[in-house]
């Protein structure tokens, strides 16, 4: 039996042959979506795709989350609250994965959502327990592993052709990825903007775009000003196009009051000499803080860095989603790319951020389905999102994978409480249960007089400073929270 062969996507590509590089390129929505659902991917996702999914030795780097990612892949189970946690982490799920599902090339290899009851279907205060997650135990000690079939979703989130964009329609993509709808008016005055009168310097390439270009794209998205250059000219543009500059907390933010709930102390140890952060001990707060990270969805990072730093071309592209004309969206109230938030139970509580959750939904247990006003029995029952398609339906309540008894206020985050780590410069992040101080400072081979110890408090501010540092630089304490670090006085001999 033949193999099903992947499905390619027509892309035109304008070229200016004397310079080598991609003037702008026309496509149908199928493709825009693909490129406006890098923005809904976690960051830890990313990482995952460009950093191993071509089987490369050496792994494209990101800031210094690709240090943050692989460290959490040698950490021992033991430093979470359960093996879950770590699997979260390290396989995050899309907020959007219900819309994504339909893109007609599918990047992102997390495996789907799947639903799971108790066998013995347990009910506590009158609702029965769901988990997305077949590894989570059940307070009565089994593993919720019997699997459910979801009723009446299959059309979430569709509002007609395309996924995120009309699918029938063309637009123009630039080497920069800004993206315009294409029309004869946008075409010209982009095309004399970028000093071209005419056609004669510039000629015309018919390309089939699979997954690996793509996936491509994606990666030199990320560091490039000509990600499409890059890719299909092979014209090894200009790289590492990443800048950030540290905000300054306004003078009378929480004056008289501050949000302990959020705010996070941390202790960093600075190598004087050098004049940068060597290293933080950080408790289980700061950790949790910086593995959030991982689960957010890099166009949720861009609409709280505000512009605030640069990524290759993943602004231009956020940017184009803001300024599209909206008819060109599949859903009439408004695109979620501009919204986007954390999957629900992939956040952490104390977030010094505005990194928020995305609202759990409601799900119902039913005995069976409704259909046409005629009511069909299910033996194993069926859950949906909407009541009033179930026969008998009972609220259910969603299982907290992080937590033993899976409720939600007993889940603090990934990382058991108490434990403390070093994380260092460059967001490895080491766990010290029994390790020797002494031994810790000797492999050091740092001078102890070089060694200076302060004490900071991250809030909002700080904690923002920090996540652009984390992308862009590959010394993220030293770039993110140095500023904050006052000259201390030297004690009278």
């Amino acid at each position: 039996m033949a193999s099903k062969q992947e499905p390619k996507l027509p892309l035109t590509l304008l070229v200016d042959k004397e310079r080598n590089c991609v003037v702008a390129a026309e496509a149908s929505g199928d493709f825009i979506d693909i490129l406006f659902s890098f923005l809904t991917l976690p960051l830890g996702t990313i990482i995952r795709l460009v950093s191993k999914k071509q089987g490369c030795n050496e792994a494209e780097e990101i800031g210094c989350l690709s240090n943050l990612y692989q460290s959490l892949e040698s950490s021992g189970d033991k430093v979470f609250w359960n093996y879950i946690c770590k699997k979260m982490l390290l396989c995050p799920r899309n907020p959007c994965e219900a819309l994504c599902q339909k893109l007609k090339l599918k990047l992102d290899d997390t495996m789907p959502m799947r639903y799971f009851m108790c066998s013995n279907r347990c009910r506590r205060g009158g609702d029965w327990f769901l988990s997305t997650f077949a590894e989570a135990s059940c307070y009565c000690g089994k593993q919720m592993d019997k699997e459910m079939k979801l009723h009446g979703d299959s059309n979430e989130g569709s509002h007609g052709d395309g996924v995120f964009v009309k699918g029938r329609t063309m637009y123009l993509i630039f080497d920069d990825l800004k993206v315009l709808q294409s029309s004869p008016g946008n075409t010209v005055q982009q095309l004399v903007q970028l000093g071209y009168k005419n056609f004669h310097k510039l000629t015309k390439k018919y390309l089939n775009v699979s997954t690996k270009e793509i996936l491509d794209l994606l990666k030199q998205a990320l560091t490039s000003n000509s990600p499409l250059s890059d890719v299909f000219l092979e014209s090894g543009g200009l790289k590492r196009v990443c800048t950030f500059s540290p905000k300054l907390r306004p003078e009378n933010q929480n004056q008289g009051w501050i949000n302990y709930n959020s705010s996070i102390n941390l202790k960093v140890t600075v190598r004087k000499s050098k004049k940068t952060i060597l290293y933080a001990e950080a408790e289980g707060d700061f950790v949790d803080f910086l593995f959030s990270f991982l689960t957010t969805p890099l166009g949720c990072i861009l609409k709280l860095l505000d512009g605030n730093f640069s990524m290759g071309c993943m602004n231009n592209l956020y940017k184009s989603v803001k300024d599209l004309n909206p008819s060109c969206f599949t859903n009439p109230s408004g695109t979620p790319l501009l919204n986007l938030r954390v999957a629900p139970q992939f956040g952490f509580r104390r977030q010094p951020t505005k990194l928020c959750e995305e609202y759990t939904p409601c799900y119902w247990y039913g005995t069976g389905v409704i259909k046409n006003n005629i009511c069909f029995a299910i033996g194993n029952g069926v859950i949906s999102k909407d009541h009033s398609l179930i026969k008998h339906p009972g609220a259910m309540k969603l299982f907290d994978p992080r937590s033993s008894d899976g409720t939600k206020e007993s889940s603090l985050g990934f990382v058991k409480r108490p434990s403390l780590f070093v994380v260092w410069n460059d967001l490895q992040v080491t766990p010290l249960a029994n390790t020797s101080s002494i031994s810790f400072l000797q492999k050091l081979n740092v001078p102890l007089d070089d060694l200076e110890e302060h004490e900071l408090r991250i809030e909002e501010t700080e904690a923002l400073n920090l996540l652009g540092a984390s992308l862009t630089s590959k010394a993220a304490l030293t770039e993110g929270l140095f500023y904050l670090l006052k000259p201390k006085k030297q004690a009278k001999a």
